[in-house]
């Protein structure tokens, strides 16, 4: 995946640049159909347990990460969240955001974070942007959307290096409520 490992680069660059446009339109209602597919799905026994796990969903199936591609999928969690947290709020946020919370976010946003990205309390900027989200759509709780978005962004960026099966379940969410995902 690594240039000094031999494999391709990690991430498709063009796809990146796509998704993270598409997500900067997501409106509330957007995000209220990717939860209503995410909850559907978690019913349905193929994506049962699966649909709502996005990153480590992809790679209990896919290649082991070296130290330096798992700071990249790190940093698209938190270049998802911007784009959301810029659409929903007309904001730059990856300009201005990191002025806008300087403190560790709390709630179950912040939960979801944490256990996505371990160490990311220093991360003010997706914090941020997490508040800019939860604000915008309180008192709802956006956590399955969030994750439809991360999906989509793993399986557009890291088609690659993931099986079919595994695309499918990241994509499935979107296509339900959207149709077909940005690539």
């Amino acid at each position: 995946m690594s240039a000094s490992s031999g494999r391709d680069p990690l991430f498709h660059p063009g796809a990146r640049a796509a998704v993270l446009r598409r997500f900067g339109t997501l409106t509330i209602d957007d995000l209220h159909a990717l939860d209503a597919a995410v909850r559907a799905l978690s019913a349905e026994k193929p994506y049962r347990g699966r649909v709502d796990k996005g990153f480590s969903l992809a790679w209990y199936e896919g290649p082991r990460l070296t130290t330096s591609e798992g700071r990249e999928v790190n940093a698209l969690f938190e270049a998802v969240v911007v784009a959301v947290a810029s659409g929903l709020t007309g904001l730059d946020v990856g300009r201005f955001g990191g002025r806008l919370s300087g403190r560790e976010q709390a709630g179950v946003f912040g939960d979801l974070g944490r256990f996505l990205r371990p160490g990311s309390a220093a991360r003010p900027l997706q914090h941020a942007a997490i508040g800019l989200i939860d604000d915008a759509v309180a008192p709802w709780d956006p956590r399955l959307a969030i994750m439809a978005c991360w999906n989509v962004a793993c399986a557009a960026t890291l088609r690659a290096h993931l099986a079919l099966p595994v695309v499918d379940v990241l994509e499935r969410a979107w296509r339900q409520a959207l149709g077909d995902p940005p690539a």
